[in-house]
């Protein structure tokens, strides 16, 4: 959708300084009103019954397996931090 306004709003301003033909500027506000109205749609329809087809048919999405090794740094360096403040706050 932010590309579709980038090109509407450079269509638009290089109409306006004749950089482009009014054929030309037309055809790129439909491509990008059809793009944006298509990419809305999906969207609307994802929000709908993304969850709609979980809770009906039970899927879950989960989250990938997390490294033992990355999480045990991960575990690290939160208690790192919290030292840090306590050190800090005292």
């Amino acid at each position: 959708m932010t590309a579709c306004l980038v090109a509407t709003t450079a269509a638009g301003i290089l109409l306006a300084w004749e950089g482009i033909a009014q054929d030309l500027a037309n055809r790129l506000f439909w491509t990008a009103f059809i793009l944006a109205s298509g990419n809305g749609v999906f969207m609307i329809m994802n929000l709908v019954f993304g969850d709609l087809g979980r809770d009906v048919f039970g899927t879950q999405r989960h989250s990938p397996p997390i490294d033992p090794a990355f999480a045990d740094r991960l575990k690290k360096a939160k208690e790192y931090r919290e030292g840090e403040s306590q050190t800090k706050a005292g």
